[in-house]
């Protein structure tokens, strides 16, 4: 339900969240996303991820480079693309982030050490 979803967004500090149904991956509902069904009043108690989930979802392979990343947001029209490890859910990347990103890599040389810093992890997945 979206109550379920909205708690989950505030509790974690995110702004989107993968749905699942089962082993596999359904879609995406962003805080936008709820904002939305709120505005079109929609009844959080029993309007369910499904009914506001953008659909169907995009991925890429954990070892996509950030320019092939930033040609599938361009492709598809998606702006969140989610990261696989092999079947597994890896991540999300954000098109604005990747962009920002793209635009800092000049400036910075990476290491192979800071390929392996801690980035955050919430929950990224609500069933359906």
């Amino acid at each position: 339900m979206l109550r379920k979803i909205v708690e989950l967004l505030r509790g974690e500090n995110v702004a989107s969240v993968l749905v699942v149904h089962g082993e596999q991956s359904a879609g995406i509902v962003t805080v936008n996303d709820v904002l939305s069904a709120i505005v079109d009043g929609r009844d959080l108690d029993t309007t369910c991820a499904r009914d506001i989930m953008s659909h169907p979802i995009v991925t890429i392979a954990q070892d996509t480079s950030l320019e092939d990343a930033l040609r599938e947001f361009e492709r598809t029209g998606h702006t969140r693309l989610v990261v696989m490890s092999g079947d597994k859910v890896a991540g999300m990347l954000k098109k604005s982030v990747a962009e920002r990103f793209k635009g800092i890599t000049g400036l910075y040389t990476f290491t192979p050490a800071s390929q392996n810093l801690p980035f955050r992890h919430g929950r990224s997945s609500t069933n359906d």
